[in-house]
Parts: structure tokens; sequence; C-alpha cells
């Protein structure tokens, strides 16, 4: 009677035993695809190109369709028709390079197919963010990036 009781007590912990394991490596590995789905994310940028290092690539890159949209909702301020949107963001589109005398995309009454046609589809843009704590205000800063600047950041 004593060994089978014992032989019992020795079957629930060792099931017991089995059933913790099995819910540790079960929950490690759900914990350890949270961290690589966050670490993706959080190096996600707006492209879906995942980003190694923050400190290779400073800049987001944008595309022109990408400016243009910016265009749309803070120049031209149409975003939902709605007039009564965040003022204390500042958006401001330079169409030529850094080297270039800058030329700022400022005339808010430009057609779609004005504004593609002046930002470039195909054109490159690297998009900066200043706040400025003085006047509690947001800069971003779009400029037309140069070959050489894309080949940096790359």
């Amino acid at each position: 009677m004593e060994n089978a009781n014992e032989a019992i007590y020795i079957g629930i912990y060792t099931m017991i035993f089995v059933i913790a394991l099995s819910l540790t490596i079960f929950l490690f590995s759900s914990l350890m695809d949270y961290t690589d789905e966050a670490y993706d994310f959080m190096h996600q940028q707006s492209n879906d190109a995942v980003m190694v290092s923050g400190e290779i690539n400073r800049h987001l890159i944008l595309t022109g369709q990408e400016v243009l949209s910016y265009y749309f909702n803070y120049i031209k301020k149409d975003r939902y028709s709605d007039k009564t949107v965040n003022d204390n963001i500042i958006v401001n589109i330079n169409l030529n390079t850094k080297n270039e005398t800058p030329l700022m995309l400022e005339n808010d009454k430009l057609t779609y197919k004005e504004a593609i046609n002046k930002i470039g589809v195909s054109n490159k843009y690297i998009l900066t963010v200043d706040s400025r704590t003085n006047d509690n205000s947001t800069y971003i800063n779009i400029i037309k990036a140069t070959d050489e600047e894309l080949q940096e950041e790359w």
C-alpha cells in the first residue's frame, strides 16, 4: 500500500512538472514572437522597409506621392474638409535640394495635377522633424534629396 501511494504521488508530481514545463516553453515562445514583431514595428518606415540601424538612417526618405499627401493635408489643409485641424504643425516643402536656391511650395490653390507636376512622383525627399518649445509648434521640413544623400542613407 505504501509503494502504491508513493507511485501515485510521483505520477501526479511528474504530471504537474510536465504541464508547468510545457506552459513555460509556450509562454517563452509567445514572448519571443511578440518581441520580434515589436522590433520590426519600431524599425519600420512608411514604405514598409525595416531599418536595421537608426544611426545609419538619420532621416526618413519620402516618395513624391508621400510629399503630395503632406501638401494636401498640411499646406492646402483639405484633410477631411475640416479647417479646425491642429495648427501647431507647420510643414515646409522645398522643391529644390539643399545645394540649390530654396523653392518653397507655399501655394495652397494648386490642383492635384499642378501639385504632382511641381513635386514630381519619381523624386525622393528627406523629411526632418523639429519641435520648438518656445511657440509649441512642430516643424516638418521636407527637402528634395540629392543622389549623394540617398547613397549616404542606404
